[in-house]
Order: C-alpha cells, then sequence, then structure tokens
C-alpha cells in the first residue's frame, strides 16, 4: 500500500496551507505525478488510470514553465483557531 500525505495543486490552496513539494499536478487528467518522472506516462501516484481514458499530455515531457502542470504541494493543517475571550 502506498501512503502519502494529502495533497493539492499549489495554486489551489492559500500559503499558508502549502507544504513541501511533493510531486507534478497534471491540469489535464487531474492527477498527481512523482517528482522524478521526467515525462508524463500515465502512471500516476494519485489519480486515475489511462488506460481507459488517456490524457492528451500523456507522452509530454514535464518542462518548466509549461502551463498544463504544475507542482503538487503537501496540504498543511489549517491554524488553530484563537481561543475565544
Amino acid at each position: 500500500m502506498y501512503r502519502h500525505a494529502a495533497s493539492a495543486p499549489a495554486s489551489a490552496l492559500p500559503p499558508e496551507r502549502r507544504g513541501a513539494v511533493v510531486g507534478r499536478f497534471c491540469h489535464g487528467c487531474r492527477s498527481t505525478y512523482p517528482l522524478h518522472a521526467e515525462r508524463h506516462a500515465g502512471k500516476p501516484e494519485f489519480g486515475r488510470d489511462h488506460i481507459v481514458s488517456p490524457c492528451s499530455w500523456e507522452g509530454s515531457a514535464f518542462a518548466e514553465g509549461a502551463s498544463w502542470w504544475e507542482p503538487a504541494v503537501e496540504l498543511l493543517p489549517a491554524p488553530a483557531a484563537a481561543p475565544a475571550a
């Protein structure tokens, strides 16, 4: 069984809830790929299997600055609420 921290695309979280970068998030198939993957190979760490529905970016390199993917970051817990006075 693979265990991983809850993650999300960096743009979907406020800065105070963003943790370490844990992968690469594809906007096409909404899946997270490992950091060591050089290409979108249809084998996500977390997400759908592409056998039935291939992503339009499959086979593309995870090049810096490409608009179809962004870093996936760890979701940090919400800050504790201040006690009521």
